[in-house]
C-alpha cells in the first residue's frame, strides 16, 4: 500500500527554464519549475509565476516573454537567477549572461541558453499568490550544436538540460534513453 502524502505542488523531475520579460534594455529573468506545454495547435506554454515577481511586471508591459532552457552545467546561473531579486540586483550585470534579442516579440532571449521559446501571452490566470500565464509558442530556437543528426530536431542528450526535483530542492541531469515513445506501449498483449 502507497503512503498518503496529501495535496502536493510536486511533481518529479520539473523542468528548470528561465522565463525572461522586458527588452534588451532593461530585462530580468527567473527561475521558473512550474511550466508545462499546455496545447499544440497553436503551440502554448504555461508558466505560473508569483505575482510578486519583477519578471511578471516586465512580460505584462510587453505582453511577452521567452523560455530559456539552460544545461545542466549551468546549475549555479539557474539557481542565481531563481534565488536573486531582479529589483535589487542586475541579474545580468552581476551573472556575465547576455541578453539577444528575439525574432518575433520584445522580450529577450538568453544567450546562453542553447534552446529557447519566444512566446506571446494570451491568457492570464489569477491562482491566489500565483498568476498562470499561457503563451502562445511564435517561435524556437536551438543552437546547432543540440540539434539531431537531421538537424531538426533537438537531441535532448546533446540538450543536456536541468531539471529539478521538488521537496528535496536539488538540481539533477536526465538519464538514459529507456525506449521510442507511440511504440514500446504497442508490445503490450503481443505475446499472450
Amino acid at each position: 500500500m502507497k503512503k498518503r502524502l496529501g495535496p502536493s505542488d510536486r511533481l518529479y523531475p520539473m523542468p528548470c527554464p528561465l522565463i525572461c520579460g522586458g527588452t534588451v534594455e532593461v530585462a530580468d529573468a527567473l527561475t521558473a519549475a512550474w511550466v508545462g506545454i499546455c496545447a499544440a495547435k497553436p503551440p502554448q506554454i504555461a508558466v505560473a509565476l508569483r505575482k510578486s515577481r519583477r519578471t511578471l511586471e516586465l512580460i505584462r508591459e510587453s505582453g511577452t516573454f521567452t523560455v530559456n532552457t539552460p544545461r545542466a552545467a549551468d546549475a549555479v546561473y539557474a539557481d542565481y537567477f531563481g534565488t536573486v531579486s531582479g529589483r535589487e540586483h542586475d541579474k545580468f550585470a552581476e551573472s556575465g549572461w547576455t541578453l539577444e534579442p528575439s525574432l518575433l516579440v520584445e522580450a529577450p532571449r538568453i544567450a546562453e541558453c542553447p534552446y529557447q521559446l519566444e512566446c506571446r501571452v494570451v491568457h492570464e490566470l489569477d491562482l491566489g499568490e500565483h498568476v498562470l500565464l499561457v503563451g502562445e509558442v511564435v517561435e524556437s530556437h536551438a543552437d546547432p550544436a543540440v540539434l539531431d543528426a537531421t538537424g531538426e530536431k533537438v537531441d535532448v542528450e546533446l540538450l543536456d538540460p536541468l531539471v529539478y526535483i521538488a521537496g528535496s530542492r536539488e538540481y539533477r541531469r536526465l538519464g538514459e534513453k529507456i525506449a521510442d515513445a507511440y511504440v514500446i506501449g504497442h508490445t503490450i498483449g503481443e505475446n499472450k
